[in-house]
This record gives structure tokens, C-alpha cells and sequence, in this order.
């Protein structure tokens, strides 16, 4: 497992991320993740209530990155991985009971992404190296 910097944590904390995923077609998906954040030095977390293409992708490949980007700074990181849909379970229950989820949606299941890699999205010639 790759960690996450204190600069990256914040970075996620404050700026907007996107989540990329595959259909079993190789279709490329990306969207914004407003409930995404850091669980850990290695884990990302966000809360599925749409499910609908990432979580479709997710259930047939379980391939994921995660964008970040300070436009203003023209810095930036990708977090690559594995995620795990915890959905009716105990950790679902757990985790989905500190949050108002189910005040604005009927449905919701935690997304848990491993990091593994993480590369520099930097406007600099270091841009797509790997770092972790």
C-alpha cells in the first residue's frame, strides 16, 4: 500500500475529487465525488447513493482512481486501486450511521479504496510520475 502525505490528505480535504472507472467494455466513467475523503494513510472512503456507473464498474472491475488537483497551485495527485462496496453489512451500518445519508437518499453503500499507487498530476515535467 502506498501512504498518503499530509499534503495530499489536504489536498482531498479541499479541493474537489474525481473518481475514474471502467465498464467491462473498457468504456472509461468519471465524476465527481463530493463525499470522498481520506480514512486512513492508505485508504480512500466515500458514501455510493446513486449507484449507477461507478458502482456498475466497480461490481465488474473493482478498478479505481481517485483525481485531485489544486487548480490555482497547477498541482495535483492520482490515487489508483482496488475498491471494496461495503453495502448491508456491519462496517455499512457503522460507518453510514455517523452521517445524515438517509435523510436525502433511500440507498447507500461505502465505497473503501485501497491506494496503491499514487503519481504526481503537477504542471510540471514530473507530471505522471509515480511517487507512492
Amino acid at each position: 500500500m502506498a501512504k498518503l502525505s499530509q499534503t495530499m490528505k489536504d489536498m482531498i480535504d479541499n479541493q474537489f475529487p474525481f473518481l475514474a472507472t471502467t465498464s467491462s467494455d473498457g468504456s472509461p466513467q468519471v465524476g465527481p465525488k463530493g463525499s470522498l475523503h481520506v480514512l486512513d494513510d492508505s485508504h480512500l472512503i466515500y458514501y455510493e447513493h446513486t449507484f449507477r456507473h461507478a458502482y456498475e464498474n466497480l461490481m465488474a472491475s473493482n478498478l479505481a482512481a481517485v483525481a485531485v488537483v489544486d487548480r490555482k497551485a497547477e498541482k495535483g495527485f492520482r490515487f489508483e486501486g482496488h475498491a471494496h462496496i461495503h453495502e448491508n453489512d456491519e462496517y455499512a451500518t457503522d460507518i453510514l450511521s455517523k452521517t445524515k445519508i438517509f435523510e436525502r437518499f433511500p440507498r447507500a453503500a461505502v465505497v473503501v479504496i485501497d491506494v496503491e499507487r499514487i503519481y504526481k498530476l503537477d504542471n510540471t515535467l514530473d507530471a505522471g510520475m509515480r511517487i507512492g
